[in-house]
């Protein structure tokens, strides 16, 4: 009979949290079986999005133009005299030299004001124009008001990088962005996966289009995140997530649904999958599975002029209730159940897993039979 292994990988954090995020990989024998589950707070990833990048100073696209530079801080500020390039490059906004804005004729797109050159690529100097001269944001030919957002893996090569079509559109598919912690577990661009809001089971399939930096997980396309969470309160509430390595196709498609079906199919085959899905509804690590739940509070700011009530000052700490939950559990099993997963067949694996036949008594010792008790 199939069982599935789990080992902890490691912790990470994810949206406003500091760790918190338990790795755990899930693999067996006798089935096929390679997957990743962990849970985490969401963030929205607008990348490739039509509106995502509003052009400078004015600035109101769905994100910020800081967050399209290898710096979330970025400032857009004059250049200081001698310098070529501010100290972070364009990611996630499409960006060309002068130069090769002219040999693509798009120079007219091209926005060269002082306060937007980005240098060369990460690292490159900052003040030699001539073998690393800056990069400027691209606009979209038909909104300038926008500039043309970029996402790590492409849609259609068949159209220029300065196209926005070239890009998957966050608000159009749901994609995830993958960063380092899923990458060293095999997780590749293209590769499925899905996630699930822990709360009341609202569940979507995704697939890997985007990258970030860091140690974080948990950054969704703008129409996964607004499907999960319309109210934008994803804060106070973990998302739960089960991702394959290896799983995406060749071609490239955004619809994993018939993959996901057939490999939830054979986790389903498994006698232990029951605690697989448990560790996605505990929001925790395989070896602290059984830890008691935790509540935790934090302090809220007080709006100037309120009452300091302590019911106004203190919320639910997100995602720090873990433990076991048989009701959130069967949450997830039923989500799961949407997208392939068998119930039917993971309770067959279960009752047909060999146990033992009772309590087995070892035989005495001879020391023990011939032991000779005196009489009174």
């Amino acid at each position: 009979m199939a069982a599935l292994t789990f080992t902890d990988s490691r912790e990470v954090s994810s949206k406003g949290r500091v760790g918190g995020s338990f790795l755990v990989q899930v693999s067996g024998g006798g089935v096929n079986a390679n997957a990743v589950v962990y849970s985490g707070i969401l963030n929205e990833d607008a990348d490739g999005a039509p509106r995502c990048y509003g052009v400078f100073p004015f600035d109101r696209g769905i994100d910020k133009l800081r967050y399209g530079t290898s710096d979330e801080n970025a400032q857009f500020d004059p250049l200081p005299a001698g310098q070529v390039a501010h100290p972070w490059a364009w990611h996630g906004v499409v960006s060309r030299t002068h130069d090769e804005a002219v040999a693509a004729k798009i120079l007219d797109r091209l926005d060269e004001r002082s306060e937007l050159a980005g240098r060369h690529h990460d690292g490159a100097p900052l003040n030699d124009a001539k073998r690393f001269p800056p990069k400027f944001p691209v606009k979209r030919a038909d909104d300038p008001n926008f500039y043309v957002s970029s996402t790590a893996l492409i849609k259609n090569a068949a159209l220029p990088e300065t196209d926005p079509g070239h890009w998957w559109d966050a608000a159009a598919v749901n994609y995830g962005a993958l960063t380092p912690p899923l990458r060293a577990l095999g997780v590749e661009l293209g590769d499925f996966g899905i996630a699930i809001r822990r709360d009341n089971g609202t569940s979507r399939t995704f697939f890997f289009a985007d990258s970030g930096n860091g140690q974080k997980i948990g950054e969704m396309s703008t129409l996964l995140f607004r499907a999960l969470f319309p109210g934008n309160n994803q804060e106070e509430f973990l998302t739960s997530f089960i991702v394959f390595p290896g799983s995406r196709t060749r071609p490239i498609t955004s619809d994993p649904a018939p993959t996901v079906r057939r490999l939830l199919g054979d986790l389903s085959t498994t006698s232990n999958v029951a605690t697989m899905i448990d560790i996605m509804a505990a929001g925790t690590s395989f070896a602290r599975l059984n830890d008691t739940p935790e509540l935790m509070y934090e302090m809220n700011d007080p709006a100037p002029g309120k009452p300091r009530k302590v019911a106004d000052l203190t919320h639910r700490a997100a995602g720090l209730d873990r433990g076991l939950s048989g009701r959130r559990s069967q949450t997830i099993a039923d989500a799961l159940r949407t997208h392939g997963f068998d119930p039917v067949a993971a309770e067959r694996a279960r009752a047909a897993e060999p146990r033992p036949l009772g309590v087995t008594i070892p035989p005495l010792s001879p020391e023990i039979m011939n032991l000779k008790i005196p009489k009174p």
